[in-house]
């Protein structure tokens, strides 16, 4: 029974960093998207901060899990 639960657990901890590494990609395109503009609209400011806040958010929980990467470039520091 522990066993699967550990599976489980593993299962949504790779799931969850699998969103974070494409949010931080997303972010790393957003960034140079908005430094090459010189006029950004209301609603690309409004999305940039959306996925800051998603990746903000995502980030801490996947801290508070103590969720692990086999990834040497982990986003989360273990």
């Amino acid at each position: 029974m522990i066993r699967k639960k550990h599976h489980i657990k593993q299962e949504g901890d790779d799931k969850l960093l699998r969103v974070i590494y494409a949010l931080q990609h997303q972010l790393a395109v957003q960034k140079t998207f908005s430094s090459t503009t010189l006029d950004l609209s209301d609603e690309n400011r409004i999305a940039d901060r959306i996925l800051r806040a998603k990746y903000s958010f995502l980030y801490e929980e996947a801290r508070r899990r103590h969720a692990k990467s086999s990834d040497p470039y982990s986003v989360i520091t273990q």
